[in-house]
């Protein structure tokens, strides 16, 4: 018997998020008043990680009850929570339960279609079926609603007891964790693509473990408390935002250009720049207000396990990268801006010039007139 059929996963679950962008701002005290009658409460990691990780504005949690779906050959019923962020991002969870004695070999199986490249059109349809839900609930706090097309996905593998093994660090060693993540049961991984998720291994005792990846990780936790995912939860709805914001970013510069082209063909006199200056200096104020916003809602103190997880979740997503593609392309916008404004006080000061020719020139003919 291989290792992939002894060890066994007696107690975890599969955690599968989606995340949307679904407004520009969304208050949480309002929705706090709007789901009542729900069972929410407000987002709070375990007490002995609140001196490491700083939450600001804690995102509010709505239990929605049990689903069912479909993965492929599997019939899966989760628990479903979503969760609302003040930056307009809602993430919605899938708690799947793991039978007790589930092998690793029917683990990997599964992950094909849970963190692989097959298509799973039904999960995608529920997430957004509940993003819609409780985006019609809480309407009223929405300020500026617009639901992004794209979203993000990540999986996280959650356990809290094995068997087959003495402790987390034998797993790494006799199982295929790359495999798992990457989901790609059957193909021979070569080591290019191992090491890179085997040197994002992290632990804080010995009964512990952390694999984190690009799309998905493994976490052994034998307390069940959740606090790993739960940042990797926040380091998800951060990729998001940042993603979206490029994204409209280039749609902007794009129709500020097109705007720019358009306006050069037309009549010379007027304020042709100065509804385009007005809209890059509104986005370029926008922009800064929501870096400082994701920024400053969670905070990271000292060295402390999660603390350090949390910078390389970070690290994994290229957060940073994206953060400067987005720097970058607003300060070509305060660029434009600049040089629109140019253009603004250009015309009107030659508008001005020829206003005065003008009056020199009346007063010049009325003399004339007068004299004749």
């Amino acid at each position: 018997m291989t290792a992939h059929e002894s060890i066994c996963i007696e107690k975890g679950q599969i955690l599968i998020y989606r995340v949307f962008d679904v407004a520009e701002e969304i208050h949480l005290k309002k929705v706090e008043e709007l789901v009542q009658n729900k069972d929410s409460s407000r987002f709070r990691l375990n007490r002995q990680t609140r001196r490491a990780v700083v939450i600001k504005n804690a995102p509010v949690r709505i239990n929605l009850g049990e689903s069912e779906f479909t993965l492929g050959p599997h019939l899966y019923k989760a628990e479903v929570t979503v969760t609302i962020w003040d930056y307009g991002v809602l993430s919605v969870l899938f708690q799947v339960p793991i039978p007790a004695g589930t092998t690793w070999r029917s683990l990997l199986d599964q992950s094909l279609f849970i963190t692989g490249d097959t298509a799973v059109p039904e999960l995608e349809e529920l997430a957004r079926s509940k993003s819609k839900e409780i985006t019609n609930l809480i309407a009223p706090a929405l300020q500026k609603p617009e639901e992004w097309e794209v979203y993000e996905d990540y999986t996280v593998y959650f356990f809290e007891k094995l068997s087959g093994v003495a402790n987390p660090q034998e797993l790494v060693e006799k199982v295929n964790m790359a495999a798992l993540i990457l989901g790609e049961p059957s193909e021979d991984l070569s080591a290019k693509s191992k090491d890179p998720i085997l040197e994002n291994i992290f632990q804080y005792a010995t009964n512990d473990l952390s694999v984190i990846d690009w799309n998905a990780a493994v976490v052994v936790e034998p307390s069940g408390i959740k606090d790993i995912p739960d940042v990797l939860e926040f380091a998800l709805t951060h990729l998001m935002e940042v993603r979206y914001y490029d994204d409209l970013l280039d749609t902007k510069l794009n129709d500020l250009y097109t705007a720019i082209e358009s306006k050069r063909s037309r009549p010379l006199f007027g304020s042709r720049f100065s509804k385009i200056s007005h809209e890059a200096n509104s986005r370029y104020i926008e922009f800064s207000e929501f870096i400082e916003r994701v920024d400053n809602s969670l905070k990271v103190v000292g060295d402390f396990y999660l603390a350090v997880i949390f910078r390389a979740i970070n690290r994994r997503f290229r957060i940073h990268d994206w953060e400067q593609s987005i720097r970058h392309k607003m300060k070509l916008l305060a660029r434009v801006s600049e040089l629109l404004q140019g253009e603004v006080h250009n015309q009107r000061s030659l508008l001005l010039e020829v206003i005065v020719i003008i009056l020199i020139a009346f007063e010049v003919l009325s003399a004339i007139i007068k004299s004749v």
